[in-house]
């Protein structure tokens, strides 16, 4: 079985992250953006040797970042967290990619007078956002679009 690409992203789909797409050795490409995904980022999120793209942003996830282990997302070049409930510091072997020339892009919920995220900018997050308060009304603008657009 091979996957390169796993694109859920923008659907009604519920639930947790499937841990099973993070078991696929071949998957590079993987966005589950703004849908309704709940519970924690799982620790085999880190699996996928060739994982280039990883975009979480926009849902409802909660705990915190796991960290990875050395030679692990060595291909990883996006990490998009923004617009969630993530909460805690930034793993600093996560920031590592990002000082190894190895991750271009890792955006979260680190900006505003409260980050939800402790994450050394830009350093280590090249792109902070100000929080869930935010991600809320860009949610409740987006059902609202959704809404209209199925009417």
């Amino acid at each position: 079985f091979r996957l390169d690409f796993f694109d859920i992203s923008n659907t009604a789909l519920t639930g947790t992250i499937p841990r099973s797409i993070f078991s696929i050795p071949t998957v590079r490409l993987v966005y589950m953006s703004n849908c309704t995904l709940s519970g924690q980022i799982p620790p085999e999120f880190s699996t996928p040797p060739n994982l280039r793209d990883l975009y979480l942003d926009g849902n409802q996830l909660t705990g915190t970042v796991p960290s990875i282990a050395d030679g692990q997302l060595e291909q990883l070049n996006e990490f998009l967290l923004q617009d969630n409930l993530i909460v805690g510091t930034m793993p600093q072997s996560v920031c590592d990619l990002r000082r190894d020339f190895i991750l271009d892009d890792l955006w979260t919920d680190c900006g505003g007078a409260t980050p939800e995220v402790d994450c050394d900018f830009p350093e280590c997050c090249n792109r902070c956002f100000e929080g869930q308060s935010t991600a809320s009304s860009r949610r409740k603008k987006r059902q609202l679009q959704d809404f209209l657009t199925k009417r």
